[in-house]
C-alpha cells in the first residue's frame, strides 16, 4: 500500500473514530446500569483514543518528525519505566481481583480492565525499546557523521 493511500485512510478512520466515540457517548448517557454505562463510556475512551493514533499515522507520514534529544530521551525513559513498573501492579491486581470475584459483572469489569492493562504494558514496553531510541539524535550519532561517515573524516573537506 502506497503512503498516500496510507495517510488518506488513517484520516479517515480518525474521522470515523471521533464520530463513533461520540455517538457511543450520547448512548451511555441514557444507560441508568452504573457497569453498562462505564462499559459504553469505556469503548468510547478506546474509539476516541484510536482516532488520536490514526491523526499521528497521518501525522507521521506528512512531514519529517523532530528528533528527541538525550535529555528528552532520559526524561522519556524515565517516565515510560515509572509507568511499567504502575502496570505491573495493576496488571496483577485486576487478575486476582477478576479471580477472586464470584460475581459475573464485577468479573467482566475487571476482566476488561485487566486486558487494558496488558495492552498498556505491552505498549509501554515496545515504546520504550523501540520507538524512543529510533527517534533520538545523539552526540555519538553526531560525531559519527562528522568523523566515522564524512570522507574527510572531519577535517576540511578536498
Amino acid at each position: 500500500m502506497e503512503i498516500e493511500e496510507i495517510k488518506k485512510l488513517a484520516h479517515e478512520m480518525a474521522i470515523q473514530e471521533k464520530k463513533y466515540a461520540e455517538e457511543l457517548r450520547k448512548l451511555a448517557e441514557k444507560i441508568k446500569h452504573p457497569v453498562l454505562e462505564a462499559l459504553i463510556k469505556g469503548i468510547a475512551s478506546d474509539s476516541e483514543k484510536h482516532s488520536i493514533f490514526y491523526s499521528a499515522v497521518e501525522e507521521l507520514l506528512s512531514r519529517v518528525q523532530p528528533l528527541l534529544t538525550e535529555e528528552e530521551l532520559e526524561e522519556i525513559k524515565k517516565g515510560i519505566r515509572k509507568h511499567i513498573e504502575m502496570e505491573a501492579k495493576m496488571v496483577e491486581f485486576t487478575r486476582k481481583m477478576a479471580q477472586e470475584t464470584d460475581d459475573p459483572r464485577l468479573k467482566l469489569v475487571f476482566s476488561a480492565i485487566h486486558e487494558d492493562e496488558l495492552k498498556h504494558h505491552k505498549l509501554l514496553l515496545d515504546i520504550e525499546k523501540k520507538i524512543a531510541e529510533l527517534e533520538t539524535f545523539t552526540e555519538e550519532d553526531l560525531w559519527d557523521a562528522i568523523w566515522k561517515d564524512s570522507p574527510w573524516h572531519g577535517s576540511p573537506g578536498g
